[in-house]
């Protein structure tokens, strides 16, 4: 792609990715839930310089009793890196039925350890289940603190449960839309979730949603970092699409993170990529919630690589790159020969599928006599018609279709080739992607020169 329609299509996508938050009367917090750790230094000065405003970090557990709560603390990191952040010590909370806890009890265990977090600290505490108690023990938990208190739970249970004017003492934290159940949540739909988010900003009360953006990988892979790329390669696997994400059936054994997968074993991923938390952040960000007060990431994603948006993708999207990749054609032309590849140099990527990742080579004057997929997956013959492409007989065709399931961030696919009966007269290539919240986007049509080079 030239440098200057690059710009034209960054300019374009950064409009539209903007429009909702510049609607918005000031600008609004963003928290991020630290859920693995304390980043390094350099990171956190990364994600300051990204926007992000405030951190959560996990501190413990409250088991609520009828009239008891045991609060068990976790093993704390060193916190010393979050001076000059604002801190929020996240909780969570079990219990069932009518258990509203004692406050005054949890309070009493739970001050030192927020005493350890820098400046002031705030409480959020977090369910992934409704109980009728729940919201009793989060609005005496705030009395007995005297400060505000977050409780985070699905949309669809707060929005079930909300009284008009909301509950004295809590700020609610929705969560919704991403992967709710990478961390325990009920699953959910973009509808239900946009549904409830309406029927909570109509209640009156201030409130931050919180999009999970973690994984979910069944086997989980081992201690190592592993990217989608592992099982998406060549013929390593075979992919059939789920009910809520990837299945791939191994046909060659993989390195999973540490743990070997032999061949025949399935595995199911479910990740948030970048733009689908672009969709998701525009569904939050709609100007007509007057209710609206922030919002969360859960959690901090990994670095590369990584399954599903790295910490990466995520830190360019925040500070105004564009959410799915934007790949250079590679072309080398050696006679009757044409080499095809494909550069991602982004840190985004496209979806999983089938046939919605491809490149075209279009050219006149003459006809295909074979082609090698190298590290494609499939072909096709067609032409363009109204600018839609339609399959059609070889002898016939005006452009070749390379497809690819999958194209990882900062990455490269070559090995493709068409061997033409005799030299082209003109070229032109063109790519297509399918994001991961379920559109496609398609580069615009350009010439390549047919010299040998």
């Amino acid at each position: 792609m030239s440098a200057m329609i690059r710009r034209v299509v960054a300019a374009v996508l950064l409009t539209l990715a903007s429009a909702a938050w510049a609607q918005q009367p000031s600008r609004l917090p963003h928290r991020v839930w630290l859920s693995s750790g304390v980043p390094a230094a350099d990171v956190l000065a990364e994600l300051r310089s990204a926007g992000i405003d405030e951190l959560a970090v996990p501190v413990g557990d409250a088991e609520l009793g009828e009239t008891t709560t045991r609060f068990t603390m976790r093993p704390m990191p060193d916190l010393k890196p979050l001076a000059g952040w604002s801190v929020t010590a996240l909780v969570w909370v079990n219990g069932q039925g009518k258990d509203v806890g004692d406050a005054e009890q949890f309070w009493t265990q739970f001050a030192p350890t927020l005493r350890m977090l820098p400046g002031k600290g705030s409480l959020l505490l977090v369910a992934r289940q409704y109980f009728e108690g729940l919201s009793r023990f989060a609005a005496a938990v705030a009395a007995e603190s005297g400060q505000s208190v977050g409780l985070a739970l699905s949309a669809q249970e707060l929005a079930a449960h909300l009284p008009v004017g909301g509950w004295p003492g809590i700020e609610l934290v929705p969560v919704a839309f991403g992967n709710p159940q990478a961390f325990g949540f009920p699953p959910s739909t973009i509808h239900d979730d946009v549904t409830a988010l309406d029927e909570i900003d109509q209640r009156g009360t201030p409130y931050r949603p919180a999009i999970v953006v973690g994984w979910r990988a069944t086997p989980a892979p081992g201690p190592q970092p592993v990217s989608l790329s592992l099982i998406t390669r060549g013929n390593v696997a075979t992919y059939t699409p789920g009910a809520r994400g990837d299945v791939f059936a191994l046909k060659l054994p993989v390195d999973w993170g540490g743990s070997r997968l032999d061949v025949g074993q399935t595995v199911e991923v479910e990740v948030v990529e970048t733009a689908r938390y672009h969709r998701d952040l525009g569904l939050v960000l709609r100007p007509t919630r007057a209710n609206l007060v922030g919002w969360d990431t859960v959690s901090l994603p990994s670095g590369e690589p990584a399954l599903g948006m790295s910490r990466e993708a995520f830190l360019d999207y925040l500070r105004g790159g564009m959410p799915y990749p934007t790949p250079d054609v590679e072309l080398a032309v050696n006679g009757t020969i044409v080499s095809v590849g494909l550069r991602n140099p982004s840190p985004h990527a496209s979806a999983i599928a089938t046939t919605g990742n491809w490149v075209e080579l279009h050219y006149s004057g003459t006809g295909v006599r074979d082609i090698e997929l190298g590290e494609f997956s499939g072909v096709q013959f067609g032409r363009l018609e109204g600018g839609v492409f339609k399959e059609i007989v070889a002898r016939d065709a005006t452009l070749v279709r390379l497809y690819l399931p999958y194209v990882a961030p900062r990455s490269r696919v070559s090995g493709g080739a068409v061997a033409f009966l005799s030299g082209p007269r003109t070229l032109a290539v063109r790519w297509g992607l399918r994001l991961g919240d379920g559109s496609v986007v398609s580069g615009p049509l350009e010439s390549r020169d047919v010299r040998t080079r």
